[in-house]
């Protein structure tokens, strides 16, 4: 049996991190490294009925630290490119059987009435299935110990059920009949795309005119019906819409409402990034940021060490690679205070460390050009090495000497 979940307000939240290194490609021409952080949260909210809203806000962070070793003057070159390209994407699927009859199931927890419905054959190739919650308070004449009838209705129409309840369990048959007038002022509105099979999304979700009649005043005219229906399967209300635009964020698109609301993402949010600096961040970069749970304790762990003013997109860089302050801190620690953020990068991607560059220092490298750090490492020059070259007796106060070696063996 195909089924469809049928939840009047559910979030799913998954965020996949997936990282790609390619790296030591190093010869006498040169040795480049190519750093793939691509993230893809994919924030997943399932409603009501056969409504699926799915927010795939995917974030490609795509590092290129490259470090090119000319072969006479060994002198690396660090190109990191960070392009985190956030694109959301709010797919409400609203095609699906015709639910206006079929079977029902219930379940009778505390003040809440759950049923399943289902539809009338128990057809594996064809069958349907799906449940929703409702008020027992809009039932208050079930029939218990015998068969009997009862309905509810709302402004999109009627459900009339028959059956029998025993005890909290009860079951038997139902049919829709949708309100033609109801349907035909949503239409009027300018809403699109409304089917006959819209009337029973539009009854699952209890729409409402005076709910058109708000988005409208907020600006939201034309909309298609399977957005309608997720933003009241939601439950974006004008107080969430305009607390927005009193953040400074008018007209939002209904995909990016849509994303903000199933992540949970509210203006108080926003208002932690701007006390940290972060003032009129795009709204796509919100998103990119509550997607990857960059907190303001997130950004303030680096503040509180003196690292500062990381732009929007090294932030996501870091958070993808999990860089995080105690890792920029131990380079602090061992002299290293101007590391910029696409050092960082490079230096997380090639697993460079404090105690990498300790171990040169033990060797009396103590004054290591940042951007020669990248080419030993990917070369495969340490301070073991350099060390056991000591001890046969080849000695330099040039890494890059000890960089071409290595290279001559390769």
């Amino acid at each position: 049996m195909k089924t469809i979940t049928i939840l009047s307000f559910a979030r799913k939240f998954r965020a996949a991190a997936l990282l790609g290194c390619a790296i030591i490609l190093a010869s006498l021409a040169g040795a480049q490294t190519v750093v793939n952080p691509v993230v893809a949260p994919v924030v997943a909210p399932v409603v009501a009925n056969v409504t699926a809203p799915v927010v795939a806000s995917t974030i490609s962070a795509n590092v290129h630290p490259v470090v090119v070793v000319p072969p006479v003057n060994v002198d690396p070159v660090i190109d990191p490119v960070v392009n985190p390209d956030v694109s959301i994407d709010v797919d409400v699927n609203v095609v699906g059987p015709d639910m206006g009859e079929g079977k029902w199931f219930a379940t009778i927890k505390g003040d809440k009435v759950r049923i399943e419905f289902r539809s009338k054959e128990d057809d594996e190739d064809h069958g349907w299935s799906n449940n929703s919650d409702f008020k027992l308070s809009d039932f208050p004449s079930l029939p218990r110990g015998q068969k009997g009838e009862f309905s509810l209705k709302r402004e999109a129409g009627t459900i009339v059920f028959n059956g029998v309840f025993d005890e909290d369990m009860g079951f038997g048959s139902y049919k829709f009949t949708p309100d033609k007038a109801f349907t035909d002022y949503v239409k009027s509105t300018g809403v699109t795309d409304v089917d006959d099979r819209s009337a029973f999304n539009f009854f699952m979700v209890d729409l409402k005119k005076g709910y058109v009649e708000m988005l409208q005043r907020s600006g939201y005219k034309d909309l298609a019906a399977h957005n309608l229906i997720a933003m009241r399967a939601m439950k974006i209300d004008e107080t969430f819409i305009q607390s927005y635009k009193s953040a400074g964020y008018n007209d939002l698109p209904v995909h990016n409402l849509i994303a903000l609301k199933s992540m949970d993402i509210t203006p108080e949010y926003i208002k932690g990034l701007e006390k940290l600096g972060y003032k009129d961040v795009p709204i796509h970069d919100v998103i990119a940021f509550k997607s990857m749970e960059i907190t303001a304790g997130y950004i303030k762990g680096f503040n509180d060490i003196g690292y500062t003013n990381i732009p929007l997109h090294d932030l996501v860089a870091f958070k993808s690679m999990n860089v995080t302050p105690a890792f920029v801190k131990g380079f602090k620690d061992i002299g290293i205070t101007d590391l910029p953020p696409h050092s960082v990068i490079s230096f997380k991607s090639l697993d460079i460390t404090p105690g990498y560059i300790k171990g040169f220092q033990k060797l009396g490298f103590t004054d290591i050009p940042v951007n020669e750090l990248p080419g030993l490492k990917s070369t495969g020059v340490t301070p073991e090495y350099v060390a056991s070259m000591q001890a046969k007796g080849f000695k330099s106060n040039d890494l890059r000497k000890y960089m071409r070696l290595k290279n001559s063996f390769n």
